[in-house]
């Protein structure tokens, strides 16, 4: 089946009015255009021109709205960045590595990504307008604009709770503004920026303040500790020896049980290939993985609390 197919079959599937819409026409001129069977990735992003800037920021950010500081955050906001400092350079197309550029899309994959695109833009596309304020999505202005788009994705870097929210919002409307060139999403995207900046100030401010009072929560515990076992007789250099060993055992049971998780998440395809249903093959790797990951959680925990311990004991804290 060609992507001309596909974008029939969408198109008499869905209606026209769903794919009136300016990212809805985009991604069906992809379904006409690319005619190979396996289009490059290069090729893909040389049809959407300007448009995959935005389709990128918006595929980048999406993982990133998880509200917990953590290696989702730190690995998508460095991508938003650098696609935001190509945008603040001008360029007018994705840049990739030229490894990256040359790798097959599979069809069906390209397939399942435009329909489910066309089923999302047909929402994301009511409230907007082609070429509405045109002037904010040029070149010119989209250089201009990349500072504050960096801005949220240094923000979302930093390892903050609660604080990708609001910077992803701002990313994911002016990724839609960019794609749809509708100037108003990236007016209001740059308007749930500057929130953003304010927000984030806010967290870092009650951020410190609970820091300094779960620190002096913590003394005021190790100093209860130390006076407890002070008065049963207990040696506090001996306590602290078997804190130390229990964290060290504690994390070399954690590290084996995520290798053992990350292990069995890369086979789990080879594994369950005799499993026909899809859904019965997700729920055997969801039960197979679930005691790993418990197991592994449990000993971090555990090695965490034994660390704490020992640096109490010993006056660290």
């Amino acid at each position: 089946m060609s992507m001309n197919d596909v974008a029939s079959n969408d198109e008499a599937a869905s209606g026209p009015r769903r794919h009136n819409g300016p990212i809805s026409r985009r991604l069906l001129a992809i379904a006409r255009t690319v005619r190979s069977e396996e289009p490059s990735v290069g090729e893909l992003f040389d049809r959407l021109e300007s448009e995959g800037l935005g389709l990128t920021l918006l595929l980048l950010t999406l993982p990133a709205l998880i509200p917990l500081p953590g290696p989702f955050g730190m690995v998508f906001g460095t991508f938003v960045a650098l696609v935001a400092l190509q945008i603040l350079f001008g360029a007018e197309r994705l840049w990739l590595p030229q490894t990256i550029r040359q790798r097959p899309v599979p069809q069906r994959l390209l397939r399942k990504v435009i329909r489910a695109g066309l089923d999302w833009a047909g929402y994301a596309e009511r409230g907007l307008r082609e070429d509405r304020l045109a002037w904010l999505t040029g070149r010119t202005a989209r250089m201009l604009l990349a500072l504050p788009l960096l801005l949220m994705a240094v923000t979302i870097i930093l390892p903050i709770p609660m604080g990708n929210v609001m910077p992803a919002l701002a990313l994911i409307a002016a990724s839609i503004g960019f794609m749809a060139a509708d100037g108003l999403a990236v007016l209001v995207s740059m308007l749930i920026a500057m929130a953003a900046v304010v927000w984030t100030a806010v967290l870092l401010y009650t951020g410190a303040a609970a820091a300094d009072y779960a620190a002096m929560l913590l003394a005021r515990l190790a100093v209860h500790l130390r006076a407890m076992l002070e008065s049963v007789g207990v040696d506090l250099g001996f306590a602290a020896g078997v804190s130390t060993v229990f964290a060290v055992a504690a994390g070399v049971a954690a590290l084996a049980f995520w290798i053992q998780a990350v292990r069995h998440r890369r086979s789990r395809r080879t594994s369950l290939d005799a499993v026909p249903d899809a859904r019965e093959r997700s729920r055997a790797v969801a039960r197979r993985n679930r005691g790993l990951l418990t197991a592994a959680s449990l000993a971090t925990a555990a090695a965490a609390i034994f660390l704490a311990t020992r640096f109490m004991l010993t006056g660290w804290i």
